[in-house]
């Protein structure tokens, strides 16, 4: 593969990487509803700039509303407000790593609800990406594993995990009708519209008036450049490279990136449980990614 068509992956891993380390920010001082509010305004207004100079079209039958709102439901409020919920309360890093679970859990769904084949590759990696993930939530101790005993945080990560792969369930019924960009446009939008509402429940506004200035800027960067910019080159990228090399590079990647991030500026240690959890995972990715036509330039 020619090194140029690396870069986008490249980048848009390094930005995705970076609204972890932002978000671990935002927990110091504003609650999950409210974070997920103020990071989406901030992209619904980048995205609704970006639609207007691209002239993108967002037209939508009224019958798809009701998955549109799902996807708003599940995509925006469910997964960002479980993963700033585990922020709270996990390492930065051990959710990045739960997080490269998503790919492997959207397509065992898949295979249950919408009767897509897996191949006995593809099982076997379900397996060892499986066995890694609960390495890393028993902290490598067996009996954590015999006592169910999984950290709080690493257990919410897991809900936003689940969450996402019921947003990419939908966004695989919708994306034969739509494309990608008004597809996310309007999970925002609704996502937006829910959260204004829920998040009164944290009493957002109050929380706003004394917002830091390092949360201020976690949220411009998390709102603009990860959801924003990086949704564009994501979308880049899979024009160049095709969806399944995107996916496979971006979820392998972003967990490194956030580690090395992570050691950066919160001194987290990288364990030893952590290099074989995220090894398990990203043998399970590849092997679940291999089933997939080779129609990808």
């Amino acid at each position: 593969m020619p090194k140029h068509k690396i870069l986008l992956p490249l980048a848009t891993s390094l930005l995705f990487a970076g609204s972890f380390i932002a978000g671990k920010y935002t927990t110091a001082d504003l609650r999950p509803l409210t974070i997920s509010l103020l990071r989406y305004i901030v992209a619904l207004v980048f995205l609704t700039l970006l639609a207007m100079v691209r002239r993108s079209s967002l037209s939508v039958r009224f019958g798809d509303l009701g998955k549109l709102l799902l996807l708003g439901l599940f995509g925006i409020v469910g997964y960002h407000f479980f993963f700033f919920s585990a922020l709270r309360h996990t390492e930065v890093a051990n959710t990045a790593i739960i997080n490269a679970l998503s790919p492997i859990i959207t397509g065992l769904m898949a295979a249950l609800f919408l009767k897509e084949k897996l191949s006995f590759r593809s099982y076997l990696g379900i397996v060892i990406a499986v066995v890694g993930v609960i390495a890393l939530l028993v902290k490598g101790q067996s009996q954590n594993l015999l006592k169910l005993n999984v950290g709080q945080g690493d257990g919410l990560m897991l809900l936003a995990v689940l969450s996402w792969a019921i947003y990419a369930l939908l966004v695989k019924t919708l994306s034969k009708k739509y494309s990608g960009f008004c597809l996310f446009f309007y999970a925002t939008l609704f996502g937006v519209i829910m959260l204004l509402g829920l998040a009164f429940t944290e009493d957002w506004i109050w929380q706003i008036k004394s917002v830091s200035a390092a949360s201020f800027w976690s949220i411009i960067y998390m709102g603009a450049v990860a959801s924003g910019i990086g949704y564009l080159l994501y979308t880049m990228s899979i024009g160049k490279i095709g969806p399944t090399r995107t996916s496979s590079f971006v979820y392998s990647l972003v967990p490194i990136f956030v580690a090395i991030l992570a050691l950066f500026f919160f001194d987290e240690p990288i364990t030893a449980v952590m290099i074989v959890s995220m090894a398990g995972i990203l043998i399970g990715l590849r092997l679940l990614m291999a089933q997939r036509p080779a129609r990808e330039a």
